[in-house]
């Protein structure tokens, strides 16, 4: 009966787990993909065409559709697959708009704690600039969410391993350089005439003792 209980205590997990995950990059998709056509349409809002914009608002066109392709192009050049580009790139742009919704959120509180209302000429001083930083802060995180390559790359293990057993040790240059090398690393003992000492010894000698005759 246990282990049934656990059984289905792991299925349930499981599939709140995925229900929740699902959820989630919808969520942040959504917000993604809302926040991307919202930034054309802000700006399009008071104009007919693109050629009626002004030059600050064509710069963060061309600067928001290059920091897209820039993103891209580094991930695909570091073979990521299509679902770690997307996920990246969801994350970056959905983590600065709920920043920016925050930001905003804690400025009309403290209007309203300021004043005791809120009037719409709040919203109205604010509209043009916040609608240029939110789309600046959108560009800047793409463009650092961007992978990269590490600027200096670490030599595996398997390197190192190949430099050391292509590099002669110190023991092995000292063996082949000395000619003077004990028995005990595996050469003979070489004898040179500074290595033999000789000891001679003086034998005392008796002289004969002549007898009387």
């Amino acid at each position: 009966m246990k282990s049934i209980f656990n059984t289905l205590d792991i299925l349930l997990g499981h599939l709140a787990a995925g229900i929740m995950t699902f959820l989630l990059y919808l969520s942040l998709g959504s917000i993604t993909v809302f926040c991307l056509v919202a930034i054309p349409f802000e700006f399009l809002e008071e104009s007919n065409s693109i050629s009626e914009l002004d030059a600050m608002e064509l710069g963060l066109f061309i600067l928001l559709a290059g920091v897209i392709w820039r993103f891209y192009r580094r991930s695909s050049q570091l073979q990521w697959s299509w679902w770690q580009k997307l996920r990246r790139f969801v994350y970056a742009v959905s983590s600065m708009v709920l920043l920016i919704s925050f930001i905003e959120l804690v400025a009309v509180w403290g209007e309203v704690m300021d004043k005791g209302r809120l009037e719409i000429e709040f919203f109205n001083s604010y509209e043009e600039v916040g609608n240029y930083v939110s789309s600046l802060l959108i560009i800047l995180a793409i463009y650092a969410s961007a992978p990269l390559p590490k600027l200096w790359s670490k030599k595996s293990a398997a390197e190192k391993a190949d430099e050391q057993s292509v590099r002669p040790s110190e023991n092995v240059s000292e063996s082949i350089s000395s000619p003077f090398v004990p028995e005990a690393q595996g050469q003979p003992e070489v004898i040179t005439p500074s290595s033999v000492s000789i000891e001679v010894k003086t034998i005392p000698t008796t002289a004969p003792v002549e007898g009387k005759l």
